[in-house]
């Protein structure tokens, strides 16, 4: 099976965008086609854009396959994606795993709210529990080498005890920060990529969070990852990420066995028109 994308980046957290208004998918396995798109591609996740009732709709895979609620950055990308190809409008909704988000294309910037902060609490010493679309640990510290913060991020993040602690037993993110002359600096250890990444969006908005509460910081606050900044700022309460997304390219992957059985997809109907009334 032969499956084109379109490759991104939102502050170097890179994806592979997939159009299912142009290639439905339904009913094949997107585990194993996420899987082995990343891998082919070495990306962080993968995004399946489409829409439903007229509204755009976003999924986000891990490199490994697994489904996640919400992802920062990836949501930028399919915001950026949504607005070159389909959407007239710079502020437009789109529905995720995490409930409908509102989105803006401002030029080269792009800002997309990730609504309240939730369950914040503190875990142990330096140690901050909160969910901002997924479950994020956040560890108060001085500037962290890439491989401590690997070992380290390794090790919270398979901590059984730690997990059930927070009611996330599938795993958290977890992220260190400490303070620099501009804002914070982050390394994030992500769920499903097993490994720090380049830059995590629900990780930096919930850095920020932490940072403002513990810190004393005032929003906005820039957060300084590997693949550069991003702008974390409160619209009404609700957390806002806000920063650059990059084309790569077009690509083709490749994926076999990649659905158990052949089915018609169950909203074929609602396709014959890709004009998103939003």
């Amino acid at each position: 099976m032969r499956i084109r994308a379109t490759k991104m980046d939102g502050c170097g957290n890179s994806f592979l965008v997939v159009d299912e208004i142009k290639t439905p998918l339904a009913g094949y396995d997107r585990t194993k086609i996420s899987n082995a798109l990343a891998t082919q591609h070495d990306t962080d996740g993968i995004l399946y854009i489409d829409q439903q009732f007229g509204m755009a709709t976003m999924k986000i895979f891990d490199r490994d396959g697994t489904e996640e609620t919400m992802c920062g950055n990836g949501l930028r990308c399919a915001t950026r994606y949504f607005r070159d190809q389909y959407i007239s409008r710079n502020v437009f909704p789109i529905a995720t795993g995490d409930g409908i988000k509102e989105v803006t294309v401002d030029n080269e910037l792009v800002e997309v709210n990730l609504g309240p902060a939730r369950d914040f609490s503190k875990i142990g010493d330096k140690a901050y529990f909160v969910f901002t679309g997924v479950p994020h640990l956040v560890v108060l510290g001085n500037e962290i080498s890439l491989e401590s913060a690997r070992t380290l991020g390794k090790s919270l993040r398979e901590d059984k005890s730690l997990c059930e602690q927070v009611n996330h037993p599938e795993g958290i993110n977890v992220n260190f920060i400490w303070q620099t002359l501009e804002g914070i600096a982050v390394r994030t250890y992500e769920v499903g990529v097993e490994d720090v990444t380049l830059s995590c969006g629900t990780g930096s908005a919930a850095s920020a969070y932490v940072a403002a509460k513990i810190y004393g910081l005032s929003l906005p606050i820039t957060t300084q990852s590997l693949g550069g900044d991003l702008e974390i700022r409160d619209i009404g309460g609700e957390l806002s990420i806000r920063g650059k997304t990059r084309y790569q390219g077009k690509v083709i992957g490749f994926v076999n066995h990649a659905y158990p059985k052949s089915i018609m997809p169950s909203q074929y109907w609602q396709r014959g028109n890709v004009s998103l009334s939003i």
